[in-house]
């Protein structure tokens, strides 16, 4: 039987009431999107600041993975355009504490700012590997101006393997997505004569039209398919699993993959409203063994984990 019980102290959950920014605010933002000329994506390295110190095979009985929206470090500001340097730093430093707690095996992280004008200028994954346990990154960079570059990212305390990253077709007027891929070896407890090479994705969907989702979607099905051994694919879809026209349950369908209790109540991740925007979805050799949503306020999103294991040995 799964357990959804909490990974950490977890109380009543909260939900978060969005701010609406003041007119003059909303103008000046639009500007910053549509106004600012864009450049190029790129692809930052993926980076292990704790090579040769830990193990390259992951051992653990269950793997345990996290993915979070980090709203560029504003936690539960009106915009990070608005906030000092200091302040998002501080903001960072709670989410790093968050992420320490979880002890996790990989985390997923979006809307992860390079150095960037509109958020304190410095970049946050390095400040976050600086500042937790989770000593290697993989970050890829998907919209790019002259004010911000940010995109996806992969943290964990074990060194990537293969890591790449892959930005959509612009979408404007919205801000460009993407995802991160990476992967590390597992061999649960030992028990396998050899160990099993386990792919990592942090993807970000736009949030504004479906059809836009659904073709994202389909970029996604044309690169992760040719990928071979199981999957975690985790992230902010901003859609749910509801509608017969869901672009996460027809990605799940198209690479065969399977979310925790797609109908269960209690799970929200961003808004007033009990939205679940956030999922993990895994391939048919993976199981979950625990789920749960972290109700700390780091960000617009909750956090969510799971422990997940490989059903051929939890079947023995």
């Amino acid at each position: 039987m799964v357990s959804t019980a909490p990974f950490h102290s977890i109380c009543a959950h909260r939900l978060l009431t969005e701010v609406a920014a003041k007119p003059k605010w909303r103008l000046l933002i639009l500007w910053m999107l549509l106004v600012v000329l864009p450049g190029t994506s790129s692809v930052l390295k993926a980076d292990c600041s704790t090579a040769g110190e830990i193990p390259d095979i992951v051992e653990s009985p269950s793997l345990r993975v996290v993915t979070l929206n980090m709203a560029h470090g504003r936690k539960d500001g009106r915009n990070q355009v608005l906030l000092k340097g200091e302040t998002i730093r501080d903001n960072l430093l709670e989410l790093a504490q968050l992420l320490d707690r979880a002890e996790a095996d990989v985390i997923a992280l979006q809307e992860a700012d390079a150095a960037s004008a509109w958020s304190g200028k410095f970049n946050h994954v390095d400040f976050l590997v600086e500042n937790s346990v989770y000593g290697c990154s993989f970050h890829g960079v998907h919209a790019s101006n002259r004010m911000y570059d940010f995109g996806t990212a992969l943290l964990s305390k074990y060194p990537f393997q293969g890591a790449f990253a892959h930005s959509f077709v612009p979408s404007k007027p919205t801000t460009t997505k993407g995802f991160s891929v990476a992967a590390l070896d597992w061999n649960p407890d030992r028990a396998l004569a050899e160990p099993v090479k386990i792919k990592f994705v942090s993807v970000h969907l736009d949030f504004s039209r479906k059809s836009v989702r659904r073709s994202q979607v389909d970029e996604m099905v044309r690169v992760l398919s040719g990928l071979e051994g199981p999957m975690v694919v985790m992230g902010d879809f901003n859609t749910d699993w509801q509608s017969e026209e869901s672009s996460l349950k027809h990605l799940a369908e198209r690479l065969g993959l399977s979310a925790f209790d797609p109908h269960a109540q209690g799970l929200s991740t961003y808004g007033d409203k009990g939205a679940r925007l956030d999922w993990i979805l895994v391939s048919g050799a993976l199981g979950f063994s625990r789920y749960a949503v972290f109700p700390e306020v780091v960000s617009d999103h909750y956090a969510v984990a799971a422990d997940l294991v490989l059903k051929e040995l939890d079947d023995e």
